[in-house]
């Protein structure tokens, strides 16, 4: 490639020489009759030729610098953020957008958001991105591909924070969820608390807004018994405090499977 781009340089080079010492002789040997304004275009022949032999130079470097990789993409590419820092942080729309939103008083079920979050990342090839539930936007809500939805269980029921800020992003916000991927998780006090009713509450409305639902996948110790559940929970009360490493494993199945989901959707769908 070089080789051939120097070639290109002498020749023209060549050119700009003969046009330099060019008097107008034409084939009889005799001055021809357009000798008078030769000299006067010669100058700017010589330019044209310097302009082309400067494009040739560039198109070489461009050349070659796309030959041996782009160094200054290498390292716009890396980040100095932890792992939770980078899933605070908005991202350009170039990959599916995993949205983890929550509500956690005790911070229980904030622990679960997490891991669902880091098993959406271990997917690779998709964004994600954690939010408590005051504190999405209807930007964020509309640009995400797939939602997981999490939260304690009140009395058998969704918290009245969560219920508020649900109904706010449909009645208020009117965003159109329609076709986005969603799962829920939800952790409470006892064996039988109600978090079950809570994570099917929280599926009910995905499914009134027109999503597609899905849960964590499970599997036997030979992988041939393979299985779902509707989502990821946790018993955090006196009986179990807090969240064990078997819950957090089923939080985190949950942000894989929707990752691995919002993957295959987005490039199905129309105008992707």
């Amino acid at each position: 490639m070089a080789r051939g781009t120097n070639c290109s340089i002498k020749t023209v080079c060549d050119t700009a020489a003969f046009f330099g010492s060019w008097e107008g002789v034409g084939r009889t040997g005799k001055p021809s009759k357009s000798s008078h304004w030769l000299p006067a275009l010669a100058p700017a022949l010589k330019i044209l030729v310097m302009v082309s032999s400067i494009a040739g130079i560039c198109w070489l470097g461009i050349a070659l610098s796309r030959s041996s990789g782009n160094p200054i993409s290498e390292l716009s590419s890396g980040s100095s953020l932890s792992t939770e820092e980078q899933w605070q942080q908005p991202l350009p729309a170039a990959q599916p957008l995993i949205l983890v939103v929550y509500y956690s008083r005790s911070g229980n079920t904030e622990k679960m958001a997490h891991a669902v979050a880091e098993g959406a990342s271990q997917v690779g090839s998709v964004r994600v991105l954690i939010r408590k539930v005051t504190e999405v936007t209807a930007e964020e809500l509309s640009a995400a591909d797939a939602i997981a939805l999490g939260c304690p269980t009140y009395f058998a029921n969704i918290p009245g924070e969560m219920k508020q800020q649900l109904d706010l992003w449909n009645w208020k916000w009117r965003v159109d969820f329609t076709d986005k991927i969603g799962g829920a998780f939800a952790t409470g006090g006892g064996q039988m608390g109600g978090k079950e009713h809570t994570m099917v509450s929280l599926l009910l409305f995905m499914l009134s807004n027109r999503m597609i639902v899905a849960g964590p996948l499970f599997e036997d110790e030979t992988g041939e018994d393979i299985w779902g559940e509707p989502g990821a929970g946790a018993m955090t009360g006196p009986l179990d405090p807090g969240v064990s490493s078997g819950e957090l494993d089923s939080a985190r199945r949950l942000g894989q499977r929707l990752a691995t989901l919002a993957l295959r959707w987005k490039g199905t769908r129309p105008n992707q």
